[in-house]
C-alpha cells in the first residue's frame, strides 16, 4: 500500500525544529527526484493470504519508492546531519524500517537516530528492534498543531494540511485513535487554523487544503463550524477535502448548508457497516437511521453520486462475501459512491484483544491489509479482491449491475441481490 499524501508529520516536525534554530533537511522516499516521478516498486517477498491453508495464495509485498541503495546514494547528497528522525505510519513496515536506518547507519554513523510515528507508539518492542537509538512513542510536545514546512518537500506543493482536531471522543473497536493520542481530544481555536491557512496563501501561492483530523466534527460549533463561517464571510478562493469524512450522525441541515456555501465539492462520512448488531460490537457512535437521514440532508444540499461517498470496511472477522455486497448495493441504492477500507487487525486495537488469537504467531507484516487475513469458504480472497478493483470510488446505478450480461461469480451474486432487494436493510434496522 501507498500513501498518496506527503509525510506531514515530518514537515510539523520540521518546522518544530525550525523555530529551536535547527537546520532542516527532508527527504520524502515516496516522492524523492531520484525516482524521477514515477512509482517505483519491488517485490519485498511473497506471503500467503486469505485462510493460507485452504486457498493457497501468495500476494507480492512491496517496497514503494527509495529502497537501501537509492536512499544511500539521496543521503550522501545532504549535508551531515547531527539527527535524523524518521517517522513510520504503518504497524506493517517493520523491515523497510530497519532497511532505511541501516542505510542511515551505513552513510552517517555518528547521526543520532530516532523513531517515530504510528509503528513506534503502537509496536515499541518491534520499533525497538529496528536500529533506532531512540523510539519515541506519541506526539512531540507542541508540534501538534503546528503549521507544515512544505517548503521541505521537493517540488512545489498544490495542497497543503491544516488541522482543527487531533484524536477522538469514540472507541470504535478497529481503531487506535485513542491509543495514539493517550486518550485525549485536543482542538485549536477555528480563528488561528484560519489564520494559518490565510498566511499559507499568501506564502505558497496554496489553494487547496486538507484535513486529515480524526474527528473533525468535534465540538464543531465552536472549531468547525466556525472555521467554514470565516471561509465563508471572506469569500476564500480555496477548496477544501476532508480526508477522513465526517460522522452521519452529528450531520445536521445547517451544516450541510455550511460546507455548501462554503464550497466543499466532495463529502464523504463514515459507514462501516450496515449490520446494526456487528456497528454496535464495533462500538460505532451510529446507528444505521443516522446513516439515511445525513445521506438525505446531504442530497438536499447537492452531494451525491461522485460527490458523496461512504468508509466501508470489507475483510471484517465473521463477515461474508454477501455483506460486503449488500453494503454496496445499499449505497448505490442511496446514490453514494463505496469508499472501500481493506480491514487490518492493528496491534492495540479493541478488536486485536477480541481475535488476537486467530492471527497468534503472525509477523506484522502479515496483517497488512489486501492479504484478507480473514477470508473463510463465505468470503475468499479472489472474490474480495474483484469486489475492490470493481467498486472502490466508483460508482454506478443498480439497474446497470442488474442488467450486465457476465458470467463473473461476484456480479452474478450482485444480480441474486438486486433480484430479492436483500441489499436493504430490514424494517428493525
Amino acid at each position: 500500500m501507498m500513501m498518496s499524501a506527503p509525510p506531514y508529520a515530518l514537515l510539523r516536525l520540521g518546522t518544530w525544529f525550525r523555530r529551536r534554530g535547527c537546520r532542516v533537511q527532508l527527504v520524502d522516499c515516496l516522492r524523492d527526484p531520484l525516482l524521477e516521478g514515477k512509482l517505483r516498486r519491488r517485490v519485498r517477498r511473497k506471503l500467503l493470504c486469505g485462510n493460507d491453508r485452504q486457498e493457497r495464495i501468495e500476494k507480492p509485498i512491496y517496497h514503494y519508492g527509495l529502497d537501501g541503495p537509492l536512499l544511500e546514494t539521496r543521503l550522501r547528497q545532504l549535508d551531515p546531519p547531527d539527527l535524523i528522525a524518521v517517522s513510520a505510519l504503518f504497524t506493517w513496515h517493520g523491515e523497510a524500517v530497519r532497511e532505511a536506518l541501516a542505510a542511515c547507519r551505513r552513510v552517517y554513523p555518528r547521526a543520532r537516530i530516532v523513531l517515530g510515528g504510528n509503528f513506534a507508539t503502537l509496536c515499541p518492542a518491534e520499533a525497538k528492534a529496528t536500529g533506532a537509538d531512540e523510539v519515541w512513542a506519541g506526539d512531540l510536545p507542541g508540534a501538534g498543531f503546528l503549521p507544515t514546512a512544505i517548503d521541505l518537500l521537493p517540488a512545489a506543493p498544490s495542497v497543503d494540511l491544516l488541522r482543527l482536531v487531533k484524536g477522538c471522543p469514540h472507541r470504535c473497536s478497529f481503531c487506535v485513535t485513542h491509543v495514539l493520542n493517550d486518550g485525549r481530544v485536543q482542538a485549536r481555536s477555528a480563528e488561528s487554523a484560519f489564520a494559518e491557512m490565510k498566511a499559507k496563501m499568501k506564502a505558497d501561492g496554496t489553494r487547496t487544503f486538507i484535513f486529515f483530523d480524526d474527528f473533525v466534527l468535534y465540538r464543531q460549533a465552536g472549531h468547525l463550524d466556525r472555521f467554514l463561517e470565516l471561509v465563508i464571510a471572506e469569500k476564500l478562493p480555496v477548496k477544501l477535502k476532508f480526508g477522513l469524512g465526517f460522522s452521519a450522525h452529528l450531520i445536521t441541515e445547517a451544516f450541510a448548508a455550511k460546507v455548501r456555501a462554503a464550497r466543499v465539492e466532495h463529502l464523504a462520512i463514515g459507514l462501516e457497516t450496515i449490520d446494526n448488531p456487528r456497528a454496535a460490537q464495533m462500538r460505532r457512535p451510529q446507528h444505521i437511521r443516522d446513516f439515511v437521514r445525513a445521506v438525505e440532508i446531504l442530497r438536499a444540499h447537492g452531494y451525491q453520486g461522485s460527490t458523496l461517498g461512504a468508509f466501508c470496511l470489507m475483510g471484517l472477522p465473521d463477515s461474508t462475501t454477501d455483506e460486503v455486497l449488500r453494503a454496496i448495493l445499499f449505497l448505490y441504492h442511496l446514490g453514494v459512491t463505496p469508499l472501500l477500507t481493506t480491514y487490518t487487525l492493528t496491534p492495540r486495537s479493541g478488536d486485536m484483544l477480541r481475535y488476537g488469537d486467530r492471527v497468534r504467531g503472525r509477523s506484522l507484516e502479515e496483517l497488512a491489509p489486501g492479504l484478507w487475513r480473514f477470508a473463510h469458504a463465505g468470503m475468499r480472497v479472489p472474490h474480495l479482491d474483484a469486489i475492490y478493483r470493481y467498486f472502490h470510488e466508483r460508482h454506478f446505478t443498480i439497474e446497470r449491475i442488474a442488467d450486465s450480461r457476465t458470467t463473473d461469480p461476484v456480479i452474478r451474486k450482485m444480480q441474486q441481490l438486486i433480484r430479492g432487494r436483500r441489499y436493504l436493510p430490514g424494517n428493525g434496522d
